[in-house]
């Protein structure tokens, strides 16, 4: 429905006053309001997508040249299906913001180039790499239509293993996008076809079932709940892994409550920086699971002991009360301490595209259990 709408505006030789007014109010209301919706609903992929497509149509509109429009030629459909492979991710994590960084890097790398050897960028990114003549087709340059044709094989495959409505209208975006450059080739407007291609996109997320978090109160990551949700989504190769910390029953007798949850996010953040592309969630008292898509054992183990050893090296710095004194009257002295913890960690893989994650999971709490039967404060795989 979007894309023949718009290939009629697109088409228009001219709009009349109030049309043609919307249209040029049509990309703040679909870019910046798509990248509202996407920071309120937590959908950070939403916004990078928007965000790209936004200054896509700034660097066509306002920017212009041959050598701007071959850049966001290639440049666009690369980062599309990027970011349609990208899992979710809080744009506030660092991990969120520095893909949001790598875009504006990109910006800038462009703005340099541009002003530096802006004849040599346009003639790099225009040289044939076949002798076939497709002027007859499209007046894209090649490297442009290899960028879009590795995109949307990429989009397919993902299209296959991932159904979901986001995935879907981020597809017909990429076809969008390819319909906006090529009608730009050929002197019409690209913006008709590049605003069609974020309403796509917040179709695809308007269709999607919300993304229930299901955060745990102390350390604020995911809890069992969302674990299961993301257990049935599993599908290939994977990993799983099973996480607690050491002696933590004693630790909070001898402590206290509040130390002990101030010891909970201190461990639940640093699994949080966990490589790999682990995704950890809260799945009891002190217990961890995380998540490791297209990974070995042997891998994630490798990334989960890293995070062992930067629990065991990090310390907590707490203020304890000791018993009051005989004379009740006196204030109750208060100690100051420098505590530490352990963690224990089993894994397991995923033996067939066929296995149940549930099993897999269970597998990693046998492999924890040996972990702490072993010693403590080490991996087991």
């Amino acid at each position: 429905m979007f894309l023949p709408l718009a290939a009629l505006v697109a088409l228009a030789p001219a709009l009349p006053g109030s049309a043609a007014v919307a249209l040029r109010a049509a990309p703040l209301a679909v870019f910046g309001g798509g990248a509202l919706l996407g920071l309120l609903i937590g959908r950070a992929r939403l916004v990078l997508a928007v965000v790209v497509l936004a200054l896509a149509d700034y660097a066509l509109v306002h920017v212009g040249g041959r050598a701007v429009f071959n850049a966001v030629a290639v440049l666009l459909p690369v980062n599309l299906v990027v970011i349609a492979w990208l899992g979710e991710e809080s744009l506030i994590s660092a991990r969120g913001a520095s893909r949001l960084g790598v875009i504006f890097l990109q910006v800038a790398v462009i703005a340099i180039l541009l002003q530096t050897a802006q004849a040599a960028v346009a003639a790099w990114l225009e040289r044939p790499l076949v002798t076939a003549n497709l002027v007859a087709w499209t007046a894209l340059p090649q490297p442009a239509l290899v960028a879009f044709a590795a995109a949307l094989g990429l989009m397919l495959i993902l299209l296959l293993v991932d159904k979901r409505p986001f995935t879907s209208g981020a597809g017909w975006t990429l076809v969008a996008s390819l319909l906006a450059l090529d009608g730009a080739s050929a002197g019409r407007p690209a913006r008709v076809h590049l605003v069609t291609a974020g309403l796509m996109l917040l179709t695809g997320a308007a269709w999607e079932r919300p993304r229930v978090a299901y955060p745990d109160d102390v350390t604020g990551l995911p809890g069992r709940l969302a674990l299961n949700e993301a257990l049935r989504r599993l599908r290939r190769r994977y990993a799983l892994a099973r996480t607690e910390i050491d002696d933590y029953v004693r630790f909070r007798e001898e402590h206290g409550a509040d130390a002990a949850q101030r010891m909970l996010r201190l461990v639940a953040e640093a699994l949080t920086k966990v490589g790999g592309r682990g995704r950890v969630f809260c799945v009891g008292t002190n217990a961890f699971a995380v998540v490791f898509r297209g990974r070995s054992a042997a891998e994630a183990a490798r990334h989960l002991d890293a995070v062992r050893r930067a629990v065991e090296a990090a310390t907590l710095d707490v203020r304890v009360s000791k018993r009051p004194p005989a004379d009740r009257h006196a204030r109750p002295a208060v100690a100051e301490r420098t505590l530490s913890v352990t963690i224990s960690v089993g894994v397991a893989q995923s033996t067939d595209r066929g296995a149940d994650p549930h099993q897999v999971l269970q597998a990693a709490e046998r492999a924890l259990d040996r972990a702490k039967l072993a010693g403590l404060n080490r991996v087991s795989a």
